[in-house]
């Protein structure tokens, strides 16, 4: 696409005329979607879930000037989809690798009963519940919402991407993977200052 069509379909979009980009979709999405699965092995659904995300990207790239020219309509989306699919398997490779022992730890924590603790232990384990929720309220409404159903209602991943509007389950682990981190970035950040104290 030239420098002209790119600004002429950013300024349809921008009118509310979606012709264009559904001309992109009709060029892009069967090669994209096909060869995703043949070049990765994933699963149909899945590459349809990345192949939107990447339209989505393409529409928020051109919306945002970061896009400019273009040489080819099909490989620019295809390098999006392998990206988001590349980086989608890096996230799930690594919740499989990690031993999650902060995560076991949190959730003992969150559903905790009340129990015979002695004193210091009872207080110990307030202020840890009190740093996981203190870091839970940092977070965004999306993230709080994901981790609660997530962990505490521990919802299927399908129903929390309705639930929350996301494209599929996919997109749920890979925003689960990245909120979790910014949550324990939160609780480290809380519990930093009570250790710098003793």
């Amino acid at each position: 696409m030239t420098e002209s069509e790119l600004q002429e379909l950013r300024d349809q979009i921008r009118k509310g005329d979606d012709k264009g980009l559904r001309l992109v979709f009709e060029q892009t999405h069967r090669y994209c979607t096909r060869t995703l699965v043949k070049k990765t092995g994933v699963n149909t659904e899945d590459a349809e879930d990345l192949y939107m995300d990447a339209l989505l990207i393409f529409r928020e790239n051109l919306l945002s000037e970061k896009l400019q020219q273009l040489s080819n309509l099909q490989t620019y989306l295809f390098g999006i989809c392998y990206n988001l699919w590349r980086d989608l398997n890096r996230a799930r490779e690594k919740w499989a690798k990690e031993s999650n022992e902060v995560e076991r730890q949190l959730l003992l924590i969150l559903g905790q009963e009340a129990a015979p603790f002695e004193q210091t232990e009872a207080e110990l384990m307030r202020e840890q519940i009190n740093h996981v929720t203190l870091a839970l309220n940092k977070l965004g409404e999306t993230c709080r919402k994901l981790l609660t159903y997530v962990y505490v209602e521990q919802l299927p991943h399908r129903e929390i991407a309705q639930l929350l509007g996301m494209s599929g389950p996919e997109v749920v682990k890979v925003t689960r993977h990245r909120c979790y981190q910014q949550w324990i970035r939160h609780i480290e950040q809380l519990v930093k200052p009570s250790h710098g104290q003793q």
